[in-house]
């Protein structure tokens, strides 16, 4: 046992393969801490104080090794940045209702946004900058920067971009040229304010909805380049895509990301075995039962899962396997801290 780690000292240990005093634990919580201070969703869009006071509550309150920046999805700012309309539903997510991509005539109406100055960027940098003021070195800072491919998927519609891989990949090239450009200025700017790491999230790039194959010519290159800037600007990389990644984990390490978050469709000693020695692992509870419709004591059970499955020989970050919903309850948060420190600690 440790004395006296903290959790920036808990994560770096994890990311570097150098066992602590336990198993870091990070869930992967944004909109679900506005249940503790009573904001609104909506309402905090075009707050950084409230989001910041709502996403730095949850990390005092519950206990967890790191604090997600950013309370709308990196996805949707950076779309509407770009020049979709956006939806805003009270109690939801917002969401991109018109695309300014209908084609590759349009790509010339589309230009990398300014994060310090274009539409509500600078919003999301003013919360990091609070949040950087108020956790210091205590625990890093993750926030989400979308994978090129999945905003492409943004801005034309996922379907549109689905079909154009067959049809018109060259369109899916220049578009991505784009979309990478974009997400290559907002990475930066996230570490120039303060986050310690940087997730590039790229779900349109699941196997759900292309193969092997089209991950590796059209969003494994892109997500990269995203990657290899953070990494300049001295940030630590992580990469995230939803669903069944087992086929594609070497791929997803060759971006050189140094954490990869699995979701709960991947078997965890599987992703052990076949990437743990490049990586540090971080999951995968299901986000939506047990952690939003399940009760303590199976997310204690899930919890313990993972750790039996891949806390062995450190690389591991207990968390959820994606991003957990906003009206989980918080006790079954506070049950997934509670496991890694009965069942994290390291013989």
């Amino acid at each position: 046992m440790v004395a006296g780690v903290t959790s920036f000292e808990r994560v770096t240990a994890a990311i570097q393969g150098k066992p602590v005093d336990r198993v870091p634990v990070i869930p992967q919580i944004t909109y679900t801490t506005a249940q503790i201070t009573g904001v609104g969703l909506v309402e905090a869009l075009n707050s950084p104080e409230k989001t910041a006071e709502a996403l730095l509550s949850g990390w005092r309150q519950i206990g967890y090794d790191a604090v997600y920046a950013g309370w709308e999805s990196s996805f949707n700012l950076l779309a509407e940045a770009m020049g979709c309309t956006m939806r805003y539903p009270e109690g939801d997510v917002p969401q991109v209702i018109e695309q300014i991509v209908k084609g590759p005539d349009d790509l010339d109406k589309v230009s990398v946004p300014d994060p310090f100055a274009t539409g509500r960027l600078p919003v999301h940098m003013k919360t990091v900058e609070l949040i950087k003021r108020e956790v210091g070195d205590e625990a890093p800072i993750f926030s989400y920067v979308p994978g090129p491919f999945t905003l492409a998927g943004q801005l034309c519609s996922a379907s549109k971009l689905m079909t154009s891989t067959l049809r018109d990949p060259q369109f899916v090239h220049d578009l991505t040229e784009i979309t990478s450009a974009a997400s290559v200025r907002y990475a930066e700017a996230n570490v120039e304010v303060g986050v310690d790491v940087i997730v590039v999230s790229d779900p349109t790039a699941s196997l759900s909805l292309i193969s092997p194959r089209m991950f590796d010519t059209f969003a494994a290159p892109r997500i990269k380049e995203v990657l290899d800037a953070a990494a300049q600007k001295g940030a630590v990389i992580s990469l995230h895509v939803c669903g069944q990644t087992t086929p594609i984990l070497d791929l997803m390490c060759d971006t050189g990301a140094q954490i990869l978050e699995v979701d709960h469709l991947v078997d965890l000693s599987e992703a052990k075995e076949k990437a743990g020695h490049r990586v540090c692992l971080q999951g995968n509870i299901n986000p939506a039962d047990p952690l939003f419709k399940g009760t303590p004591e199976a997310v204690d059970q899930a919890a313990k899962q993972c750790l039996a499955q891949a806390a062995s020989g450190g690389r591991f970050i207990l968390s959820s396997g994606c991003e957990i919903p906003p009206l989980a309850p918080i006790a079954n948060i506070e049950a997934m801290v509670q496991a890694a420190q009965k069942y994290g600690g390291y013989d």
